[in-house]
């Protein structure tokens, strides 16, 4: 009895910073609960990589998270050239992964992992109206190291206004709105998952807006309904779905004025069609692309397109991101300038193949 009651009095006096740490806010309990419950799911790739300008290889890595049982959600720019694919999940252990499909457009991939089942999945909630200043957790490897979590608010949606300096320009060219957060996204985070406090993914990490360090720099993410829809299109036809001109587009501001004078246009907003390809929307409506002669001089403008479904269009990029909200089936009205003339031409979105 007398070694019961010690013991009693032993645990009474233990000091107060032995004992488990309080969470003492509603949000700091979610926020643990979240990141705890979704880190399971999260995974480290890494590969060999050759640098495009030196040739040299070595190796790099980025994160995805699983929404599959052997499926993998990263960015596409992540994998892009990437050989010797593997996984690393949360505990340590690796195993080989393939690509099997990519959205280029959105920066999207999806990977199908070997030799293991997923120990969590994570899955997708709404990216459509979230409030500025809720909570966002991002979880991935910052510069290689996995298991990291940061937390930060959603500072803001929309296009991004920084000058894309990619090797491939084509990569996230159908991308509009974007999520930005105060939360770190640094090297290493790309292809993670944007998480809400209730533990659904609203985006997926991919860049950083200023300083890569992510020092000073904000967190840019692909909003989480365009990469579900993504998912769903790769799954079902291998190729995404959105829509798409089926030409390539200049901006006018590329344009020599004088040129652009002659035919009667005194701004310079809008794209024109550099080059039409067969069989595609643009081909079908009868849009016309520019005429080059041997030394690629531009000899007559195509046909330049100003609005879309009546709205506006300031240069080739907001036409494409435009665009791309459509599906196959869905009719589209653009106004365009042809020849010293305002003319309207609807046109079908088709399936891609």
């Amino acid at each position: 009895m007398k070694r019961t009651i010690a013991l009693l009095t032993l645990l009474a006096l233990t000091p107060a910073f032995a004992q488990a740490p309080r969470l003492t806010t509603p949000e700091e309990v979610a926020r643990v609960e979240v990141i705890r419950r979704a880190l399971p799911a999260v995974v480290k790739i890494f590969g060999i990589l050759r640098d495009p300008q030196t040739g040299n290889e070595g190796p790099t890595n980025g994160s995805g998270f699983f929404y599959a049982p052997s499926r993998i959600i990263t960015n596409y720019h992540v994998v892009q050239d990437l050989r010797d694919i593997s996984v690393e999940l949360f505990d340590g252990r690796s195993f080989p992964a393939q690509v099997f499909a990519v959205d280029k457009g959105i920066d999207i991939a999806i990977l199908t992992v070997q030799g293991v089942t997923a120990p969590a999945q994570l899955s997708f909630g709404s990216s459509q109206n979230l409030p500025v200043g809720m909570g966002l957790v991002v979880i991935g490897s910052p510069f290689g190291q996995r298991n990291l979590s940061s937390y930060g608010i959603l500072a803001g949606t929309g296009p991004t206004a920084a000058e894309k300096n990619d090797l491939d320009p084509e990569v996230g060219a159908e991308i509009g709105d974007l999520l930005f957060t105060d939360a770190r996204i640094v090297q290493g985070n790309s292809g993670g998952p944007v998480l809400d406090l209730q533990g659904r993914v609203v985006g997926v990490a991919n860049a950083t807006l200023g300083d890569l360090s992510g020092v000073g720099g904000v967190g840019v993410a692909i909003p989480g309904d365009l990469v579900r829809q993504s998912v769903n299109d790769l799954e079902r036809f291998g190729v995404p779905q959105r829509g798409n001109l089926g030409a390539t587009l200049l901006d006018l501001g590329e344009l020599d004025p004088i040129l652009l004078g002659r035919v009667g246009l005194l701004s310079t907003r809008g794209a024109m069609i550099e080059k039409v390809q067969p069989g595609g929307p643009a081909a079908r409506a009868g849009l016309r692309q520019a005429q080059r002669d041997q030394r690629g001089k531009l000899v007559s403008l195509g046909d330049i397109i100003l609005a879309v479904n009546g709205r506006t269009m300031r240069n080739a990029s907001e036409v494409t991101q435009t665009i791309a909200r459509f599906r196959p089936g869905d009719r589209v009205n653009l106004t365009i300038w042809r020849n010293g003339r305002r003319l309207d031409v609807s046109l079908t979105m088709i399936a891609r193949r």
